[in-house]
């Protein structure tokens, strides 16, 4: 079944283009990569998935609806995103069961007043992503790598059909990026659908299956993951000399 679908996708600001010609299909067991240096127009390209940022051009359609044609509150809800801009800007002093709440309301802090359901739907998912002891704990006291999950709750209260992570591991060292990637594996066994962003091909695991690379808002390919072995394709996309080896069914990737 078909989730969503980006045909001929651009986008521009003022006379630069930021993205160009897009076209990207999720489909059901789809899990996806997004590729690309910075710069690429990846965080553009999920705001538009997102819902967040219209296409100047393309079309979108989420869950079948054509976005532009329908209320965009209504196809939201099928997309839950990630990402550093809502982690840095979010009010620390929240309390952790209301960060996940407020996904609710698409707001950043709570300030409408839950149902009973509401409530207790937001103390599933911290049980869910083992993180019920914290639900009284301000959002600021916790660790990066506890922030990332708790947003990851927060953009799941709808039961989105996709989740976007939108380069999720910066700011995490080592030990805890390796814990967080872990951690994603359990989510897929849940059944959900992820776009994950990167500029990292050590991050893309093993139960990712598809892979989009992206460079300077153009397309280089779409498709299976098998091109992360292709050590000149990689190289062209990430604009540098890239060796590639595997170990343990990962990939990853060094300078020469």
């Amino acid at each position: 079944m078909e989730l969503l679908r980006l045909h001929n996708v651009s986008l521009w600001r003022n006379s630069t283009i930021i993205l160009r010609n897009i076209n990207l299909t999720v489909n059901t067991g789809d899990q996806w990569a997004v590729l690309g240096p910075n710069g690429s127009g990846k965080s553009f390209l999920m705001n538009i998935i997102a819902t967040l940022v219209f296409p100047s051009e393309g079309q979108v359609v989420i869950a079948g609806e054509t976005l532009g044609q329908v209320n965009v509150w209504d196809v939201r809800k099928h997309i839950g995103i990630v990402s550093d801009y809502l982690q840095t800007h979010y009010p620390q002093e929240t309390m952790v069961a209301e960060v996940v709440a407020s996904g609710f309301f698409s707001s950043m802090g709570l300030y409408q007043e839950l149902s009973p359901a509401m409530e207790q739907k937001a103390l599933t998912i911290l049980h869910s992503l083992e993180l019920v002891h914290y639900a009284q704990t301000p959002f600021g006291k916790l660790s990066y790598g506890e922030q990332k999950r708790v947003l990851i709750g927060r953009a799941l209260v709808y039961d989105p059909d996709i989740l976007i992570l939108d380069e999720p591991c910066n700011g995490l060292d080592m030990k805890a990026r390796e814990e967080f990637l872990q951690q994603l594996t359990m989510l897929i066994k849940t059944g959900k659908h992820i776009i994950y962003v990167t500029h990292h091909v050590d991050e893309i695991m093993p139960w990712i299956n598809r892979v989009l690379l992206l460079n300077n808002g153009q397309c280089m390919y779409a498709g299976t993951k098998n091109i992360l072995l292709n050590e000149d394709v990689i190289s062209k996309v990430m604009g540098c000399s890239v060796g590639i080896f595997q170990h343990n069914s990962r990939i990853f990737s060094y300078v020469k």
